[in-house]
């Protein structure tokens, strides 16, 4: 399985390929440093992204999802150049993307929301209130019904969303973007107010997922967690890349500890 490489080298099997993007807000560089950002991920990777407040975690996200436009630099896929892509059609090339603030549809039952997004990779309203799904084969339901059991929310799929926990949110934003069966996956702060139980599970899911072969990039500052399932660690700061490596490499490197991770957390 090809990890992420040293800045500025170009594997062979990569399936991200980031190259030189940068982003800048009312005039503060946000990510990218003088010379932008490039890193690859490899095929199948597990990748986790940790940094401090402010690092550019979030940004890369954007930037990557299409969210934001990037201030300079190019972005390829699977082979394919998506710099200019809008956030539908990376979707429809097979990114999948959570946020730290979940996105759902209130007035749509916990299973609604997990199919809704399987026929309309933009998760178009249309979609969602004249529930197109309805025309398409019951074994997407099925499907939906399953994924809801990988995150732990088999029953609550008749329940409005609106009944949900925090962190039963995330779960189910989780469950949204497997429905549509993305080659790569962003995780934005999958862990933020779910309870312990269902953190469990979800770190047995992205296992699954990963040795499935899907490739994951996960943010998270509950290191605990992803430092015990990740293969390979980025480390931002200051929108540059600090450091990267497996976990026990990034646990003890010294530059790491100093600018984020604290003694307590070195190897």
């Amino acid at each position: 399985m090809t990890e992420a490489q040293p800045a500025g080298v170009h594997t062979v099997d990569a399936l991200l390929e980031v190259d030189g993007i940068s982003k800048r807000f009312a005039g503060i560089q946000a990510l990218g440093g003088d010379r932008g950002l490039t890193v690859d991920i490899g095929r199948g990777a597990f990748v986790g992204l940790i940094g401090p407040n402010g690092a550019g975690k979030s940004t890369m996200f954007n930037l990557l999802s299409g969210v934001l436009p990037a201030d300079s630099g190019t972005v390829i896929f699977d082979g394919k150049d998506i710099t200019t892509a809008t956030s539908h059609e990376r979707a429809e090339h097979g990114i999948g993307r959570t946020f730290q603030t979940p996105r759902t549809f209130e007035s749509l039952t916990v299973l609604e929301n997990v199919v809704v997004g399987a026929t309309s990779p933009g998760e178009q309203l249309r979609s969602a209130f004249g529930r197109s799904w309805r025309r398409h084969e019951a074994g997407l339901v099925d499907h939906a019904r399953d994924i809801l059991g990988q995150v732990g929310l088999a029953d609550r799929e008749a329940e409005p969303v609106t009944d949900l926990s925090g962190g039963e949110l995330r779960m189910l934003g989780v469950a949204r973007q497997l429905i549509r069966r993305p080659t790569l996956l962003l995780l934005d702060e999958p862990t933020a107010g779910v309870h312990p139980l269902l953190q469990d599970r979800l770190a047995e899911l992205l296992v699954e997922l990963h040795s499935g072969g899907m490739t994951l990039v996960v943010v998270e500052h509950n290191l605990h967690f992803l430092l015990a399932i990740a293969e390979h660690i980025l480390v931002l700061t200051q929108g540059r890349l600090l450091a990267q490596g497996p976990p026990a490499d990034i646990r003890g490197d010294p530059a790491v500890i100093s600018a984020y991770l604290g003694e307590d957390h070195a190897a």
